[in-house]
């Protein structure tokens, strides 16, 4: 059923793109001016929204999407350098003399 429906959907996308009233309305400076437009004015307010979000999140305390992701980031650091740490611990232990401590 989805196949169908979107066998529709790009059937009528093609009609309508080779509509010649399309393609002059297409080669409108104006028309492009406002859709170039629309789109800028799609990411400023993403912009925005996501500058007042971090904002609001400072003022009561919690962690932005961003510093969660830094900080998982770093203890996955930390519990690498740790496990690095623990194994040169471990291959240096096995070597020494009886009792782990060096003579």
């Amino acid at each position: 059923m989805l196949g169908a429906v979107k066998e529709v959907v790009v059937g009528r996308a093609m009609r309508l793109m080779s509509d010649p009233r399309l393609t002059r309305l297409m080669g409108d400076a104006r028309v492009m001016n406002a859709a170039m437009k629309a789109v800028s004015l799609g990411g400023a307010v993403k912009s925005e929204l996501d500058r007042a979000s971090r904002f609001a999140a400072g003022l009561l305390g919690l962690a932005t999407q961003e510093e969660v992701s830094a900080l998982r980031s770093t203890i996955q650091s930390l519990e690498d350098t740790i496990a690095v740490l623990e194994s040169r611990g471990a291959t240096a232990s096995s070597a020494s003399p009886v009792g782990g401590r060096p003579t």
